[in-house]
């Protein structure tokens, strides 16, 4: 027994030496309150300032003494109800944290006071692993050694995340309910201190019902800390909610998709370690505020309001700087990004590339084909039988011209079974696209790849078969100014030059009135004011637009997450009508832009374009010096 309390006895004494060490360790070492050591600052194109970690630009700071007693209360009930008792770490909730996690051999839940997700939020990225808790608590230490817990409090308050791209508890009052955050009733109060447990799930503007389950938590959490009596807690819960105008509500600009990207990026990059983010990282990046701005402006104009989404980009040709991204039609209601991470079929607009393939092989913009319905024997036991928008056709031959002007499904397929199927594989193989097994469908886009594969592709064709990858980051930098990335750009030859301006002259026949037959030329109405190339793309579910002239490159998808199809034409030419905004935007009727140059081994021809022979009444396109 006497052995047993010596061994209890030394274990203590050890125990309070280790704990006594870590507070020592704490106070002797300094960190600032917002984190201003390890800020990550993201720059447009301009030198201007787009994000701020841990303390947002569009945040509105509030002093402690001007937050209601009840909002404090509220937020201390639910997230840290000993805050004022201990010195950083709960040992209770520790204990309680380490066995759940103990029985699911995972880390399920945090046991974080107040003070720990601070510092997460000021310090450390958000991955759940044991050295970042262990940091988390050291961190949690040095801030209760050096600021007094009204300090943290308040700055805890100023920069919790809300969701929506919103920080802030100032701002988020604005936000939910339109309100100043002393305007707000309990029942207000409480549905705010429950959202940033899990803001995609307990946003009011996500779900009410979610919304107000936390909050009912928030408030039996307040009745059990004693701070609200039972029937204050059933009076609130009773309120109504009044929920400010969601249309109205920008809160990250038209940014935040850019934002997001940039820092994914910087995390694959390896830059959000730790010992890295200690330093600070200045991150300048190719973000262009005015292209992003007429991006945002022509989305917010031709959007439908319905639960459509759309996606865009657009990319400067030759350097392949990412100028402007959307990733949905409005950052505060969805932050997933379908631009990058959306696998979507690109129907049509795959076209250009067979065609592009064609030219290399030798066949000529006159080249014909008979467009009537056909049914393909692809092997002894494989028959495909493809077929035009509405099942019309031609019943004669076209040329390459017209059945890009028209986008006729029956001359794709002839042109593809003709070079062999693998080479429009090998043609997505070479921009890095793994596609499925090669089909006689894929010469009509039934693949799938993300938006940006499709802009870097259009974006070669804009480079005059130049090739490099998309890129948001040119430089990154310490506090310090040591330079710890720089791009290095480093465009390769990928397409023959000659017939991809070919090609870009091609893509001028979906807007040539010219083309017109029994079929409809695909981009007609939809010319901007001055010369691009373009082609339009569609399924059941998609609808992609993709054009280009040597300055910019816009390529848009629309469609629905659920992969609901696209029953009416008002649905179907949402892209087009973005798309032709933009170009309008930058090249007003009065200021034409630019177009590419025939290079010597070309020349222009004025054809019919549906039969590809000479016309002098015909449109203008570009040949080989040698094509017959």
């Amino acid at each position: 027994m006497k052995k047993l309390i010596t061994a209890g006895c030394v274990l203590t004494l050890c125990g309070l030496l280790a704990l006594l060490g870590f507070y020592g360790y704490a106070y002797l070492s300094y960190v600032p309150l917002l984190g201003q050591d390890s800020r990550i600052r993201l720059y447009n194109n301009q030198g201007g300032l787009i994000y701020e970690s841990t303390y947002q630009k569009n945040s509105e700071w509030i002093n402690l003494e001007e937050v209601p007693q009840t909002m404090i209360d509220a937020v201390i009930s639910i997230e840290d109800r000993r805050f004022y008792q201990h010195y950083g770490l709960d040992p209770i909730r520790i204990a309680k944290a380490v066995l759940v996690n103990a029985e699911n051999g995972d880390i399920v839940e945090g046991g974080s006071t107040i003070t720990q997700q601070l510092a997460r939020n000021l310090f450390l990225t958000l991955d759940q692993t044991w050295s970042r808790k262990f940091q988390e608590a050291v961190y949690a230490a040095k801030l209760e050694m050096h600021f007094s817990k009204d300090q943290i409090l308040e700055t805890y308050l100023n920069t919790i995340y809300y969701g929506h791209g919103v920080y802030g508890i100032q701002k988020a009052a604005a936000f939910f309910f339109g309100k100043e955050l002393d305007d707000c009733t309990l029942g207000e109060m409480a549905m705010l201190a429950g959202i940033p447990n899990g803001p995609s799930l307990f946003s009011p503007f996500i779900s009410m019902d979610n919304a107000r389950s936390r909050q009912a938590v928030v408030l039996q959490a307040m009745v059990d800390n004693e701070k609200l009596s039972q029937s204050e807690a059933d009076s609130a819960k009773a309120q109504p909610v009044l929920l400010a105008d969601f249309s109205t509500q920008k809160i990250m600009g038209s940014s935040g998709y850019y934002k997001d990207a940039v820092l994914a990026q910087l995390k694959e990059m390896g830059f959000l370690d730790q010992e890295t983010l200690e330093k600070g990282l200045n991150v300048y990046t190719y973000l262009d505020p005015e292209m992003q701005t007429i991006l945002q402006d022509a989305v917010d104009d031709h959007m439908p309001d319905t639960d459509q989404q759309i996606a865009g980009l657009i990319l400067e040709p030759f350097t392949f700087n990412v100028l402007a991204m959307v990733g949905g039609r409005d950052y505060t209601t969805s932050q997933y990004n379908r631009a990058l991470h959306s696998t979507r079929q690109v129907g049509s607009t795959i076209k250009p590339l067979l065609y592009y393939i064609a030219l290399q092989q030798g066949l000529s913009p006159s080249s014909t084909f008979l467009s009537t319905a056909t049914q393909f024997q692809i092997s002894q036991s494989v028959f495909y039988a493809p077929t035009n928008y509405r099942n019309v056709y031609p019943e004669k031959e076209i040329s390459m011209i017209n059945a890009i002007g028209v986008s006729d499904n029956i001359y794709a397929v002839k042109t593809h079974l003709f070079l062999g199927m693998d080479l429009l594989a090998d043609g997505l193989a070479a921009f890095g696209i793994e596609s499925e097994e090669a089909t006689a469908a894929m010469a009509l886009g039934a693949t799938h790849f993300p938006l940006i594969d499709l802009a870097k592709i259009y974006n070669t064709f804009a480079s005059e078969g130049l090739v490099d990858e998309p890129s948001m980051i040119r430089l990154v930098t310490d506090n310090a100014g040591n330079i710890l990335y720089q791009r290095q750009e480093n465009p390769k030859q990928l397409l023959h030059r000659d017939e991809t301006l070919m090609l870009s002259q091609l893509l001028r026949a979906p807007f040539d009135i010219k083309n017109l037959q029994v079929m409809t030329p695909s981009l007609l109405g939809y010319e901007p004011y001055t010369t691009t190339a373009a082609k339009s793309g569609s399924s059941d579910w998609d609808s992609l637009i993709a054009g280009y002239n040597p300055q910019m490159t816009v390529v848009l998808w629309s469609g629905y997450d659920e992969n609901e199809k696209l029953e009416t034409n008002e649905e179907r030419r949402v892209p087009k009508q973005i798309w032709k905004q933009i170009f309008n935007t930058v090249y007003p009727q009065d200021s034409p832009g630019p177009w590419y140059t025939l290079s010597p081994q070309l020349e222009e021809r004025r054809v019919d374009p549906i039969s590809g022979q000479p016309n002098p009444a015909g449109s203008l396109y570009w040949f080989r010096r040698t094509d017959p």
